[in-house]
């Protein structure tokens, strides 16, 4: 549980800010157009269903679909605008707004159960132990941390048990009671495991590496200029079915030779690195 509790609260946050300080700005490009490359895939894949069975494409269908697609996507915009637009505080709000509509309901009866058991105002001559825990309650309290506290209720649940049935156990139950805990205990194991090999935390011994941040700029370019590709595919696919029509979100400012500049600049000049 403190190695869960650091790596949320500590490495985590660490390890974001420090990669957005290198590559905010490219990542927020990679995830609004992969955003967009999804929406065209969507709304041509849609569209082409409607083809293959013989119907018909009226302004009205191909409305209907857009509006479909429209919602499908909205919560997607919703996080890259919170990831990416908002500051840090109104991040933050969100986040937790978002949240407490989910769990707070969850979280108080959990968050009133332990301090039945820990609050010092309850426990009479309570331990180091269990004061140390009662800091993490509040803590995971606190950040809303429904996992952690789920833990800690079944902590102490656990130890409910043992002071309420250990003195009519036999060794056969004390057995029993043994491989339960060591079976999760390896489950909480695993959970780290997992937890260490996915990102931010596999970038934590590289981030600071001068040579890997200049071949991650290079994937992040890459993997936008891909994204580009993708889109004017499926934009040129859209214009097929529907007869010529633009689809919604494009950018009608810009001019052929205005976009084909900025292709050749991202892939002569980006990728050049000069």
């Amino acid at each position: 549980m403190d190695d869960w509790h650091r790596l949320s609260t500590e490495v985590r946050p660490r390890l974001h800010a420090q990669y957005h300080t290198h590559f905010g700005e490219l990542e927020r490009e990679l995830q609004v157009t992969a955003l967009r490359s999804a929406e065209l895939f969507r709304r041509v894949e849609l569209l082409s269903i409607k083809v293959s069975r013989g119907e018909v494409l009226t302004e009205q269908i191909i409305n209907l679909i857009n509006q479909v697609v429209d919602s499908e996507y909205a919560r997607f915009a919703m996080r890259i605008r919170e990831a990416f637009d908002l500051d840090v505080e109104q991040r933050e709000r969100a986040a937790t707004s978002r949240q407490a509509d989910t769990h707070n309901g969850e979280l108080v009866n959990m968050y009133r159960t332990l301090a039945k058991q820990l609050h010092p105002d309850s426990v009479r001559d309570a331990s180091a132990d269990s004061i140390a825990i009662w800091h993490r309650v509040q803590q995971a309290y606190a950040a809303k941390n429904v996992s952690q506290m789920k833990s800690l209720l079944s902590m102490m649940g656990a130890e409910d048990v043992l002071r309420s049935e250990a003195t009519e156990w036999d060794l056969e139950r004390w057995q029993l009671e043994v491989e339960r805990l060591e079976t999760r205990l390896r489950v909480e194991h695993r959970k780290l495991r997992k937890l260490r090999s996915e990102e931010p935390f596999t970038m934590e011994h590289v981030i600071d590496d001068e040579q890997w941040q200049i071949r991650h700029r290079r994937e992040l370019e890459q993997a936008i200029a891909s994204k580009l590709h993708e889109i004017r595919e499926n934009t040129s696919r859209y214009a097929e079915l529907t007869g010529g029509s633009v689809p919604p979100g494009t950018d009608l400012v810009k001019t052929k030779d205005e976009q084909s500049f900025e292709e050749d600049f991202l892939k002569n000049t980006y990728f050049g690195q000069r």
